[in-house]
């Protein structure tokens, strides 16, 4: 078992050309080691004392019917960083309208191929600055309830220099970038 508390820093080769955060690549070690060779880690598979120095960022969601995917872990330095707490909000309304059928197409992708994807954000933060918020997000199976998971950190990345905007009570966020893992088993076209 990869405990992610205790890996090198080095991890690049894990993700091939993708360059991932340190959070990032510490959770998509752990993800291939539960997953082993299965297509994704079954849901009782995923065991938060396994990665308990990256919990306070992980995000860990669930199909709940067509149309909405629920947080069900929103780590507590995500909730800080945003100043809330998304347990139990459903994705698709913290994003603009014009997303929405996008993001869909993404999320019902994991499972498809599989695959996972690392997004970029551009985020305002409490202090008002905007920053790119990273997101790596892997596909887990479905558990007893037969509903599909998707699990991974996010983290702040990077400022994006000179922009910085009013706090508003808006929480949606701007796409800066996104790119489909290969897990072995492909991306989407």
């Amino acid at each position: 078992m990869v405990h992610t508390d205790h890996l090198p820093e080095a991890a690049d080769h894990l993700t091939g050309e993708a360059a991932l955060s340190f959070r990032s690549q510490a959770f998509l070690a752990y993800w291939k080691d539960i997953r082993g060779s299965s297509p994704v880690p079954a849901a009782d598979d995923v065991r938060p004392s396994d990665f308990v120095s990256l919990l306070p960022y992980v995000r860990y969601m669930r199909w709940r019917g067509p149309d909405a995917v629920v947080f069900t872990v929103w780590g507590t330095a995500l909730a800080d960083w945003m100043n809330a707490d998304l347990t139990g909000r459903n994705v698709f309304e913290l994003l603009p309208e014009a997303e929405r059928a996008f993001e869909t197409e993404r999320l019902k992708n994991l499972h498809r191929m599989p695959c996972g994807f690392v997004q970029q954000r551009r985020v305002t933060d409490i202090s008002g600055m905007t920053r790119l918020f990273e997101f790596l997000t892997l596909p887990v199976a479905p558990g007893d309830d037969g509903e599909p998971r998707m699990i991974g950190p996010g983290s702040f990345v990077d400022s994006v220099p000179g922009e910085r905007v009013e706090l508003a009570d808006d929480p949606k966020t701007v796409i800066h970038s996104f790119r489909y893992l290969d897990l072995g088993y492909g991306v989407p076209a």
